[in-house]
């Protein structure tokens, strides 16, 4: 992870506006909390926070980040580096809980001290917005040059059913992604708002995306990593020559 990134990423803009569903919260299977039971001492310094708070309101489906299930991941957290502990999501209170083995706490963690997290295979980063100063977790999927994020927009849609007298709570939940181009986060959603950025080799990155028959309807995310990647090795070669 690189240092300059973290503090690129506290640049970028918007806000989520998440909820969540009060259910009990799911644990680790008790083969792994067995076995980090042992370990518990070594990770003292995680469990200071304050507890997690259970909602009262019920939805159809959760906010969490990919999955309402605690997952072992890695934590930097104020500069020490823990491997697999058991963390968690919250995108609405913007809050990232660790489970503690053995009870039914669930401690929330201080984003003072946050430096970042690897959970459920994605690398997560804090943000601050132009529009408030509340700190944002967002995704970063690819860590170069030309850092790209991507952050999620949640609304909460209520259905009256007059049928069964009952409000039905779910959430609608959008994907935003934004590249980093001279420190300064743009916002893209599709191709050619990829190429608008790189206009020096727009020719040449047409050509990649053909060539490699990138798709960016239906895989968005890799194809936008792929021609950034390519970008970043266009520029690389061009400055060794430049050098020669």
């Amino acid at each position: 992870m690189k240092i300059a990134v973290i503090f690129l990423i506290s640049l970028f803009y918007g806000g989520m506006c998440w909820a969540q569903e009060n259910r009990i919260a799911q644990k680790p299977p008790d083969s792994l909390i067995l076995d980090y039971l042992s370990e518990t001492g070594r990770f003292a310094t995680l469990y200071n926070g304050k507890s997690e708070i259970p909602y009262t309101l019920r939805f159809e489906n959760h906010p969490y980040f990919e999955s309402e299930r605690f997952a072992q991941g890695t934590l930097s957290y104020n500069h020490v580096v823990y491997q697999d502990v058991f963390l968690r999501l919250d995108l609405f209170r913007n809050e990232l809980a660790v489970y503690l083995p053995g009870t039914s706490y669930n401690i929330v963690l201080e984003n003072e001290k946050f430096d970042y997290a690897v959970l459920n295979n994605a690398t997560l980063v804090l943000t601050v917005s132009e529009n408030d100063t509340k700190e944002r977790f967002l995704v970063l999927l690819h860590d170069g040059t030309y850092p790209v994020i991507k952050k999620y927009k949640l609304s909460i849609n209520e259905d009256m059913s007059y049928l069964s007298r009952s409000l039905k709570r779910s959430f609608i939940i959008k994907s935003q992604y934004a590249i980093y181009v001279n420190g300064v986060p743009c916002p893209v959603k599709n191709k050619s708002s990829i190429l608008k950025l790189f206009p020096d080799s727009k020719k040449e990155l047409n050509e990649f995306a053909k060539r490699q028959k990138l798709n960016f309807r239906g895989q968005f995310e890799q194809a936008m990593i792929a021609l950034v990647t390519h970008y970043e090795e266009l520029t690389s070669r061009r400055h060794a020559d430049d050098a020669d």
